[in-house]
């Protein structure tokens, strides 16, 4: 029988057929025939995760090592057959959840090594907490190698976890010319300045995500410790993002003050890091905005007439998300550009006037006892108001009062309610 059509497609097409198809589905593909069983072994995207041959605990300990060797024997057996045969690793993704860090710190060295010598363009690294470290810093994460400096096609790099980036991706020769994702999760920094270094030597970033890093505390005591079993560490105070042509999106969490210049920016999320703390959040130059997203901003009230200034300075916003932060009692929105509004668990409000008459989506999240009263003056055909309400169970006589102060009423489009019962506390013992 003639092979079928498809199997005599270019392998590098076979290959793209396999990157848009789940991982489990891409690897039963190499039972469907010689040529689909060549393709999935040369396959340039590879992602390994301890969790996926751990299996449930609790198990012997004879079983959980044998697991563990087993692991990293697959690991480098299969980034050396890559090697050896001079085929291209493009991506490169592990995650280690399960196995000590520290006993294996020296292998994730080695495949790191052979990934960057093999024109790596996406790194993804999720690692657990190091061991405990002493004041200076030194054995509680895993340091990234330097040998990541090496890979000069890399395009993405995502660390998280208890990972350390090391002074000498600060040297000023360094730059990650082709970077343009750059992601750090609860990373560990040597000082301040290491990120706007980082940031700095990459001309054509694009997108930034900077969530819970942290930097080494040489002195210990200081104030604004990180209270936990890990270390000495300060959270990280103040960002400055310049000079980055190319930016179209940042994601930031646990900064307190932050600064962006970026004329190209699109999209902006923020979060504090101490969230009854006072903030500083500067973007005013920023002025092609099309999506901001603030994020449990509780220092400090988000006036009127916040609202008021906004959308003449980003003329362009479409999309503006507001969670868990502080309002005042009225507010007033004001936008023939807005298309998305969202107010999730905002306090104090009680009274919402929108004017946006291209708003196709309103998303509101919040206490059932507020009943703010919210209004849309002017409105799309296309409106769609999704509303969440926390209710307590003796409060749903009042639901009918809350959906009426939605108006008009006919862009109600769905009303999700989550019942919580009381708590009562009874004496049980009488003094």
């Amino acid at each position: 029988m003639d092979e079928d059509q498809i199997s005599n497609l270019p392998k590098n097409i076979l290959h793209d057929i396999l990157s848009r198809l789940p991982e489990k589905d891409a690897a039963r593909t190499s039972v469907l025939s010689k040529a689909w069983a060549e393709t999935w072994s040369t396959f340039p995207i590879l992602s390994f995760c301890d969790t996926k041959i751990i299996g449930t605990f609790p198990q012997p300990m004879e079983d959980f090592l044998r697991k563990r060797k087993n692991f990293i024997d697959y690991v480098k057996r299969t980034l050396l057959r890559f090697c050896d045969q001079g085929l291209a690793i493009k991506e490169f993704k592990l995650s280690v959840n399960c196995f000590d860090l520290h006993y294996m710190s020296k292998d994730v060295d080695l495949w790191l090594k052979l990934v960057s010598e093999s024109g790596v363009e996406v790194l993804e690294l999720c690692l657990p907490d190091g061991p405990e470290q002493d004041e200076e810093g030194q054995d509680q994460c895993y340091i990234l190698p330097t040998c990541v400096l090496e890979a000069k096609s890399l395009n993405k790099l995502v660390l998280m976890g208890g990972i350390r980036v090391d002074q000498a991706f600060l040297n000023h020769s360094i730059k990650f010319l082709s970077l343009r994702v750059l992601s750090l999760w609860l990373v560990l920094l040597g000082d301040e300045q290491a990120i706007e270094h980082l940031i700095s030597r990459c001309p054509l970033i694009e997108h930034i995500t900077l969530k819970c890093c942290s930097v080494l505390n040489p002195g210990g005591g200081a104030r604004g410790l990180l209270q936990s079993r890990r270390t000495r560490t300060l959270r990280m105070k103040s960002l400055n993002m310049r000079g980055l042509p190319k930016l179209k999106g940042v994601d930031v969490q646990g900064i307190q003050e932050v600064y962006v210049d970026a004329p190209s920016l699109d999209n902006l999320c923020y979060c504090p890091g101490d969230l009854h703390a006072p903030f500083k959040m500067e973007f005013d130059r920023c002025t092609n905005l099309k999506g901001l997203y603030l994020w449990s901003l509780k220092s400090t009230i988000i006036t009127d007439k916040w609202f008021l200034e906004l959308f003449p300075k980003f003329p362009f916003l479409e999309s503006l998300k507001l969670v868990n932060c502080t309002m005042s009692e009225k507010i007033n929105i004001s936008s023939v550009q807005l298309k998305v509004l969202e107010l999730s668990n905002c306090s104090n409000l009680k009274e919402v006037n929108v004017d946006a008459p291209n708003l196709i989506s309103c998303g509101y999240c919040g206490d059932g006892a507020a009943k703010p009263i919210i209004s849309f003056l002017r409105s799309s055909s296309q409106l769609e108001v999704n509303v969440l309400i926390h209710i307590d169970f003796l409060d749903l006589c009042n639901l009918r009062e809350f959906i009426q102060n939605f108006k008009p009423q006919n862009v109600l489009a769905s009303l999700s309610l989550f019942i919580h019962q009381p708590i009562v506390v009874s004496n049980l013992y009488k003094l």
